[in-house]
């Protein structure tokens, strides 16, 4: 017990999470739970991938992550459920389909809207800005030219 609430299962939270989306586990791809975020991530993820691994990596030591299992009621604070639901759709993207950082967030503000956190919103405009701040220090991919002979 914490400050006399429960604290909820990294299981339960992301049942919580799926629940909010309408999906199962089995309709993502793998879903682990990590305690920390590697030295090549940013250290405020609260998920991330790797590159050709069919995993979404969930960081439960996340402020979101623990904001969710220290909430008096199961499934309680849809705020903070509606940006996991988010996050787990961003990463599916990368995953399933290979998205790029830029369609990955289209997915992820797509999915807030969907859930009733749409454009307005504090917590859309805190993922879009986000999105700007990520994808502004990412390098240009680059231009590959094609020659016809």
């Amino acid at each position: 017990m914490s400050g006399g609430w429960p604290v909820w299962t990294a299981e339960a939270v992301l049942v919580c999470a799926l629940t909010m989306l309408g999906r199962s586990e089995r309709s993502f791809p793998p879903i682990q739970f990590v305690d920390s975020v590697p030295i090549d991530a940013s250290a405020v993820a609260e998920a991330f991938v790797r590159v050709n691994d069919p995993h979404i990596y969930v960081v439960t030591s996340s402020r979101l992550f623990q904001r969710l299992q220290r909430a008096s009621d199961r499934c309680g604070d849809l705020t903070a459920l509606r940006k996991l639901a988010s996050v787990l759709v961003h990463e599916e993207q990368h995953v399933a389909h290979n998205a790029s950082e830029a369609d990955a967030y289209a997915a992820q503000l797509t999915a807030l809207t969907a859930l009733g956190s749409g454009p307005g919103t504090p917590l859309y405009s805190d993922v879009r800005r986000a999105m700007r701040h990520t994808l502004a220090q990412r390098r240009p991919e680059p231009v590959r030219v094609m020659v016809m002979r």
